[in-house]
């Protein structure tokens, strides 16, 4: 997955570009808040939810653990607004997220 944060805003909200490759599994995560992520192109799925172009999830902030999916044979760019970071689940996840600004 590619990222671009787009904007930081004083509350500590940012705007994120996300870029991620057809058949991409996301890493499965938690939101410590609340992520608002619409579908420019391509498409993700989410549990039975899909999320396709001009659509837009809402996640978080407590009843959200997930691991999006990317559709075969496109890759999916979103934005995303996210007012607190995520919590990845894996230990190497964790590791690396202060490094990778998730």
């Amino acid at each position: 997955m590619k990222k671009l944060m787009l904007k930081t805003y004083e509350n500590g909200e940012r705007l994120w570009l996300l870029r991620a490759k057809g058949g991409t599994e996301m890493p499965f995560h938690d939101h410590r808040g609340l992520e608002f992520t619409l579908v420019l192109t391509g498409g993700y799925k989410v549990g039975d939810a899909h999320y396709t172009p001009g659509m837009m999830e809402v996640a978080g902030p407590e009843d959200t653990h997930h691991q999006p999916i990317i559709d075969e044979g496109e890759d999916c760019i979103c934005l995303a607004v996210t007012d607190a970071p995520i919590k990845l689940h894996s230990f190497v996840g964790r590791m690396f997220q202060p490094f990778i600004g998730l």
